[in-house]
């Protein structure tokens, strides 16, 4: 009997173990997409490209049990190319997934000297549930304005982190 109680007992704490650390995983989780800015682009004006990711359902299935899936950081830096992120003037990260796209990360007035990382300024007022968990491909654009062009193809890689709420049932 002191064998099968206590059996029972190591069963039940690794199944909670192992649902706390998927939940734990689930609960945050990085997306990352790289981006070319091709040497001779025409500065002041608005220019875009776009860098496709993964959905949180490409990452861990469709049961993905998390809500209230938020942006808790976002940066930019320069892989490649011989110039800084001080070439932009400002930067707009817009996610998409199908029709919706949502603003989730910006910066203006970007100083000369910022080295090859940027932090971006994060919108995190509202939840990309809708996104991250719709099935689709997460595609990622990016909106920037230069203060001078390139004078070298420049690989940029955003990276993001996301927060978000285990689902209870």
């Amino acid at each position: 009997m002191k064998n099968v109680f206590l059996s029972a007992v190591i069963a039940t704490a690794t199944l909670a173990s192992c649902s706390t650390v998927s939940s734990i995983m689930q609960n945050t989780f990085p997306y990352s997409a790289t981006i070319i800015v091709t040497q001779g682009s025409p500065a002041n004006t608005q220019l875009s490209a776009i860098g496709v990711g993964n959905s949180i359902n490409q990452l861990f299935g469709s049961s993905a049990n998390v809500r209230d899936i938020r942006l808790s950081s976002a940066t930019l830096s320069v892989t490649s190319g011989n110039q800084s992120m001080g070439v932009f003037k400002s930067v707009k990260v817009y996610l998409s997934s199908g029709s919706s796209e949502v603003l989730v990360a910006s910066r203006t007035n970007i100083a000369d000297n910022i080295g090859n990382t940027l932090s971006l300024d994060l919108n995190s007022s509202q939840t990309l549930d809708n996104i991250m968990k719709s099935g689709n491909t997460v595609q990622q654009r990016i909106v920037y304005e230069l203060k001078s062009s390139p004078t070298s193809d420049m690989n940029v890689k955003s990276s993001m982190s996301f927060s978000s709420v285990p689902v209870t049932n």
